[in-house]
């Protein structure tokens, strides 16, 4: 079998152009996804308690999460205004960005019993959609394990307080979790690897 030169070279070229745009728009991704590293860290990977991590989440939760705040449907300090600075393909960008990035795992030091409890809490009204201990995610499902409890409890309380849109099951579980117990149950979200 003769191979053609001329296709030959043509089919390098389109190889070499495809890895050439493939790294451009990684690049593009980066850039405009550093101002996220002021509040959520570099690389997404948050410093401060109350700030989730979000390298490694999923890039379609990511992104659905990054179009509430450009629409107004879900509210954040900041979040809303970042979020309509951007248009809607770049914020898919972002995502994937913040996607590809190693989940880190924060350390929480929360107390056993506590986290005993919260894990007793999980498997009674959690663990049907946030399966494996809250490391499942996908479009609708965050990843829990290893966020911040601080965080944790505050979204809780954001789904308590309807602040967040929620799907029914998530209302209706909460519905069921004394509020006093929502400590526990970041405490052992926080405390999985």
């Amino acid at each position: 079998m003769r191979i053609d030169p001329s296709m030959a070279c043509i089919t390098v070229l389109l190889l070499l152009t495809a890895q050439a745009i493939s790294a451009s728009d990684d690049r593009v991704s980066e850039a405009l996804s550093v101002p996220c590293n002021g509040c959520h860290g570099p690389n997404g990977v948050s410093p401060g308690p109350s700030i989730p991590s979000i390298a490694g989440l999923n890039a379609d939760y990511m992104n659905k999460v990054l179009e509430q705040y450009q629409d107004g449907s879900r509210k954040g300090t900041i979040m809303n205004r970042l979020a309509r600075g951007y248009k809607v393909y770049e914020l898919r960008k972002i995502a994937r960005y913040f996607a590809r990035q190693t989940w880190t795992h924060v350390d929480s030091n929360s107390e056993a019993t506590l986290v005993e409890r919260g894990r007793k809490l999980h498997e009674k009204h959690c663990a049907e959609c946030h399966e494996d201990s809250g490391r499942y995610q996908d479009r609708d499902t965050p990843r829990l394990a290893g966020q911040r409890p601080v965080y944790l409890e505050l979204q809780l309380q954001q789904y308590l307080n309807r602040e967040l849109p929620q799907p029914s099951d998530m209302k209706e579980q909460l519905a069921m979790v004394p509020k006093e117990d929502f400590g526990a149950l970041s405490a052992f979200y926080s405390s999985v690897q």
